[in-house]
């Protein structure tokens, strides 16, 4: 049994990726908390720690309906014939703090020496009580999204343990410019090159150009295309492929936007020259706004539906959309990118809002 007096007194915040690399060198504590925006992260860490601690008995309750009674019983329980010692994890436990804050408060005070209390959170905001109580005798794993040089090792690493891949550092680097930094899409990308790259072949950056995230960069030019060009209900299905894939809405929204600011650019170029008494060119408003000269037809085309209205509305209708989903609205992502792509492609004659 793990007494309480097993646990280290300087235990303190611990860096998700840090905590995988070696599990064993932070002992478990009576209250854990694996908390942090990045979802695969937080999962990543919770698989390890059944197999890092299998002589434990591991309870699982949903925090949306767990309660605490039911969850300081498992705690304080001794098992008949089994381990001696208990995991509760509490999945999703963000409500579940909320509704029994001062009851975890008094537990963290006194917690039972039969078993340990894992929470799982999206947030666990530094300024709380219960988060003053556990810092520095706690076990809190910080899955926050790593950086971009960390998110790299990451890849040279899980490639070589988990799919047997031999990844070149320039091929990490392309791979996370490519897919974006979210864990889940990049791992994913490495479980379909260990399908296609043959044993003992090195992965270049050549292979991520030709094998890793092809699909979704012309799936999201279609989708825009589509929108622009007023075909709705193709637009909303090339986005249910995309989220149903598993690309991020905000990752959605980052590629779309960088032509449809393009757009907006030329928008105010010409209404600047209107108001200076001067006509400008589609075309000529197009490449100032660095649209690239082979799509400049196209894009006139995209311009004029779009219509000046529109147009003029266009930057802030992404700005507010890139705010939303990071979490100033609480209607669902798909609800917002649909939102969006309907503003896109109504007809001109329709109020953009």
């Amino acid at each position: 049994m793990m007494a309480k007096k097993d646990f280290p007194s300087d235990a303190s915040l611990t860096p998700g990726l840090r905590w995988l690399a070696d599990p064993k060198k932070f002992p478990l504590t009576p209250i854990c908390v694996v908390f942090g925006d990045e979802a695969f992260l937080r999962r990543s860490v919770l698989l390890r720690l059944g197999r890092v601690w299998p002589d434990a008995e591991l309870s699982v309750l949903e925090g949306s309906s767990a309660e605490w009674k039911r969850a300081e019983e498992e705690l304080s329980t001794f098992s008949m014939f089994g381990p001696s010692q208990r995991l509760i994890l509490v999945n999703d436990a963000d409500d579940f703090v909320s509704r029994f804050k001062t009851e975890l408060e008094k537990y963290a005070d006194a917690p039972a020496e039969t078993g340990t209390l894992v929470l799982e959170m999206k947030t666990f905001a530094s300024n709380t009580r219960l988060y003053k109580i556990l810092a520095g005798s706690a076990l809190l794993v910080d899955c926050k999204a790593p950086s971009a040089p960390e998110l790299n090792k990451w890849v040279l690493s899980r490639a070589k343990n988990e799919y047997r891949l031999d990844v070149v550092p320039e091929a990490a680097i392309l791979l996370v410019e490519q897919i974006g930094g979210e864990m889940g899409l990049l791992d994913q990308e490495l479980a379909k090159l260990a399908l296609v790259v043959e044993k003992g072949t090195k992965v270049l950056p050549e292979t991520i150009r030709k094998h890793c995230g092809a699909w979704r960069v012309q799936t999201v030019w279609a989708l825009l295309d589509s929108a622009l060009e007023g075909r709705t209900a193709e637009a909303l299905l090339f986005l249910g492929q995309l989220l149903d894939a598993g690309e991020a809405p905000i990752a959605i929204l980052a590629q779309i936007s960088s032509n449809l600011r393009r757009l907006a650019a030329a928008t105010r170029i010409i209404l600047s020259a209107e108001k200076e008494g001067r006509r400008v060119d589609v075309a000529a408003a197009l490449s100032e706004a660095g649209v690239n000269r082979y799509v400049i037809q196209k894009t006139q085309t995209h311009l004029r539906r779009l219509g000046r209205v529109r147009g003029e509305n266009l930057l802030q209708w992404i700005v507010d959309l890139d705010f939303d989903l990071k979490g100033d609205s609480p209607l669902p992502e798909r609800l917002l990118l649909e939102r969006f792509i309907l503003r896109l492609s109504a007809p001109r004659a329709l109020p953009p809002k």
